[in-house]
């Protein structure tokens, strides 16, 4: 087996002991502490699986948790109007547009390459410790970083693509094609979780779950993703930690606290219909400035108030709404339920069109900041509230209307690199 670069972007999520054991192998290997002989690079014949998967694999779901709060997140609320765009970046401003060009560096900078590169490294680690003695969780790790990497590439964008086996770059696929290979990895995730024991294996199956639940939603496979997330207690949330490191806040804390109040770049702002909501859910303040961009007031979102607070990426509230999404005609009791958590009164409507849209809405509360809103508003279209219309309301007008974008288009970036593609 060839030279593999697994670990070329290891990040500090999981704590300074992780990022030591991963630059130990390289450390260890020379007769002295200076003599490092191409640290980006790992012998396959001097890995351990057993030893070395659970650095390998917690780098990779590293690499897709900074893909998924600095990137994901911010930019598809951006481009879902779930916050508006307060930076004067031009290739920012295009996603509150939804005119995003294909040469946008900042969607092949913050979220393609990111994401491409979290599937890249699962996979890698998938194929490295296949049939190793011992190594169940971390390939279940492994294989749930993937999928979700894959799911949130098949929500976002237009088309994509994913690395073969053995590193080859792979071809253009559609959406339901991405969300076909994550439902395959979100169920080795379940069978190798569910083959070992431990807190985190339970943890990771159950997420797993709900994420198989998500792709299957998105496929139109309602009865199937309600039966995935069958069982899962509400209780249930799986949390992505992020660290507050002075030193590399930029790389290794929370990406939305980095462009809200008190970040390296005050770029987010709270839209007037989620402030005037009203709502627990819907955490901001006046910051008492201007944005990044000199004109946008910096309405500051306060759900993650610091460099290190922890996202959900599934939960048994997640899966109550698959499950009221997947049974429509039935979701009235839960709608009011949620309404309730906002001190909005019940409702009675029971047309499934009216009951779609009154979920919908109760979700974009729910899941406010938290890379949901875009695989709905694809999904569910109208139901899906405060989206900007195409015409000329785009609150910067100097830069333009808002166009009819519904996905990102790939960047230009992939399709010169990957002759597949072509």
């Amino acid at each position: 087996m060839r030279n593999q670069t697994i670990l070329r972007r290891v990040r500090g999520r999981v704590g300074a002991l992780a990022v030591l054991a991963v630059l130990t192998p390289a450390l260890t290997a020379c007769d002295s502490f200076f003599d490092v002989i191409n640290p980006d690079v790992i012998n396959a014949e001097s890995v351990d699986p057993v030893a070395d998967g659970t650095i390998f694999s917690r780098s990779a779901f590293q690499t897709f948790a900074d893909a998924f709060s600095g990137g994901y997140i911010v930019y598809t609320a951006w481009f879902t109007n779930e916050l508006w765009v307060g930076d004067t970046f031009p290739t920012r401003n295009e996603y509150g547009r939804r005119f995003i060009d294909d040469r946008n560096t900042s969607t092949n900078g913050d979220i393609w390459s990111p994401l491409q590169q979290g599937i890249a490294q699962s996979e890698q680690v998938m194929e490295l410790l296949e049939g190793a003695p011992g190594t169940e969780l971390n390939i279940a790790r492994a294989a749930l970083t993937s999928a979700y990497a894959l799911t949130l590439q098949a929500e976002a964008f237009c088309e994509g693509t994913m690395v073969q086996p053995g590193g080859v770059p792979g071809p253009r696929m559609t959406p339901a094609q991405l969300l076909e290979a994550a439902l395959i990895r979100f169920d080795k995730a379940i069978a190798k979780g569910g083959a070992t024991t431990g807190a985190e294996a339970t943890s990771i199956v159950t997420a797993a779950r709900v994420g198989k639940g998500r792709a299957l939603l998105n496929l139109g496979r309602d009865a199937e993703a309600a039966a995935a997330v069958n069982g899962v207690a509400t209780s249930f949330s799986f949390e992505i930690p992020y660290v507050d490191d002075a030193s590399q806040r930029g790389r290794l804390g929370n990406g939305v606290f980095y462009y809200s109040y008190g970040g390296l770049r005050e770029s987010l702002v709270v839209p007037p219909e989620y402030r005037a909501m009203n709502d627990p859910r819907i955490e901001f303040n006046d910051a008492g400035k201007y944005s990044q961009d000199g004109e946008t007031w910096l309405w500051n979102q306060r759900k993650y108030k610091a460099w290190n607070s922890p996202i959900r990426l599934a939960s048994g509230l997640e899966a109550r709404y698959i499950e009221a999404e997947a049974n429509i005609s039935g979701a009235l009791a839960f709608i009011n339920a949620r309404r309730a958590v906002g001190g909005q009164a019940a409702l009675t409507t029971s047309t499934p069109a009216e009951l779609l849209a009154a979920l919908m809405e109760q979700k974009s509360r729910d899941f406010w900041i938290e890379g949901m809103r875009m695989g709905d508003w694809r999904r569910n279209g109208d139901a899906v509230p405060n989206i900007l219309q195409p015409g000329d309301n785009y609150y910067k007008p100097d830069l333009g209307d808002v166009k009819n974008q519904t996905c990102m288009p790939l960047p230009y970036a992939e399709y010169n690199a990957n002759e597949n593609m072509r």
